[in-house]
């Protein structure tokens, strides 16, 4: 037995689904009950109840997600420990971010953030938001940049600033731009159903921005056709820059393109849906919860807008 046979355990239990479970373990859901079914032969003793509908502990099985909860805190305690055990001098802090966010919002505050820290060494981890929520949660990594909301009650999201998401397309879409005159409001924001039948690039479904672009589009009366889903939003403003379709993002890119390069016309968008946070999480209660007045610090002193 191993803490991966606890940490699969409790999440089952905790999402009372295997399919859910493995979204958050970022595994496959066959793998996962196979992983379960050999854990409850090698135990002797079943530890779920199974359904069509709902996965529920057995007797046994709470006995074992409650003594191995505690097991995992001692582990998380215990690793947070040896993480810490450096130099005073020098500390590891590690920062995760999307890429597209370390490009366009970690960057230009590192030197001020390096200097407010002087006794920490920064590392910079990749990985979208909810694999670096799980690494929070695991103590495997120290704080993370991205977009609200937080899954877990856990994690502490302090917010650093509010981003607003824009319809895009290319100036070289001459049908998109042939609706302009009817689709554009007074206030000089984007009739978003005029463009109900164009084909959409998205980001990948499972992804905050693809929920916020599903509301955006159901919120202006319909369901968005998508040609195009990426994991990367870079790549998903290369596919509009390049007219394969139209779709949502951040302002961050309107305020920063290449004018030599750039062939996308943004608009704002008239819907309760086109704004969402960008903030710091870290895990509720650790050692280093404590230097997030730091890191905002740093941040307010570069005047960073996201």
């Amino acid at each position: 037995m191993d803490s991966r046979d606890l940490e699969y355990v409790a999440a089952i239990a905790r999402t009372g689904s295997f399919s859910q479970a493995a979204r958050i373990l970022f595994i496959s859901q066959p793998a996962l009950s196979q992983y379960i079914q050999r854990l409850e032969k090698n135990l002797n003793v079943p530890l779920f109840y199974r359904s069509r509908t709902r996965v529920e502990l057995t007797p046994a099985g709470s006995f074992y997600v409650r003594k191995g909860s505690a097991i995992l805190e001692q582990i998380r305690q215990l690793e947070e420990a040896m993480r810490n055990w450096q130099q005073e001098t020098m500390r590891q802090l590690s920062i995760g971010v999307s890429q597209f966010y370390g490009k366009w919002f970690l960057t230009p505050f590192l030197e001020s953030l390096q200097k407010q820290l002087p006794n920490y060494r920064i590392q910079i981890v990749d990985g979208e938001s909810h694999y670096l929520e799980s690494r929070i949660l695991q103590s495997k990594l120290d704080f993370g940049i991205f977009p609200a909301p937080v899954t877990h009650k856990e994690v502490l999201f302090t917010p650093l600033g509010r981003e607003e998401i824009l319809f895009a397309f290319s100036e070289k879409n001459q049908e998109a731009l042939e609706l302009l005159p009817r689709a554009l409001r007074k206030d000089g924001s984007i009739d978003l159903l005029a463009y109900q039948h164009f084909p959409f690039v998205l980001p990948r479904e499972g992804l905050k921005l693809h929920r916020t672009a599903m509301l955006l589009c159901r919120h202006s009366g319909f369901q968005p056709q998508s040609i195009y889903q990426s994991e990367n939003l870079d790549t998903v403003y290369s596919l509009i820059n390049h007219n394969y379709g139209v779709g949502f993002l951040p302002d961050v890119l309107a305020k920063n393109y290449n004018p030599r390069t750039n062939h996308v016309r943004f608009f704002p968008l008239r819907s309760r849906y086109k704004y969402r946070q960008i903030g710091l999480a870290c895990r509720s209660g650790s050692s280093v919860q404590e230097l997030v007045p730091a890191i905002l610090a740093a941040i307010r002193r570069k005047n960073i807008q996201v």
